[in-house]
């Protein structure tokens, strides 16, 4: 599942907009957590929560869920392509 994590940062990574940044948030914690940064505003963060991935649009207000690797990634592409957030 990490590999799933990894292949969507690498594939983000140089298609995000100028400005914007993968970071991950908290470095051998629990939940696993990465995020979509603009300076030090969140404007995504994702990540597992033991075999489920998340993400959250909102710093946590509303939190999606799937176990598909495939279905994490082709709705956070989407949005971030629709909010203007990749080149």
């Amino acid at each position: 599942m990490l590999a799933a994590i990894d292949a969507l940062c690498r594939g983000l990574e140089p298609r995000l907009a100028p400005g914007l940044m993968i970071q991950r948030d908290n470095p051998g914690e629990t939940p696993q957590q990465w995020s979509i940064r603009e300076g030090e505003v969140p404007v995504l963060a994702f990540g597992l929560i033991d075999r489920t991935f998340f993400w959250t649009w909102d710093e946590g207000v509303s939190n999606h869920y799937s176990k598909s690797p495939t279905l994490m990634t082709r709705i956070i592409i989407a949005e971030l392509a629709r909010f203007g957030h990749l080149v």
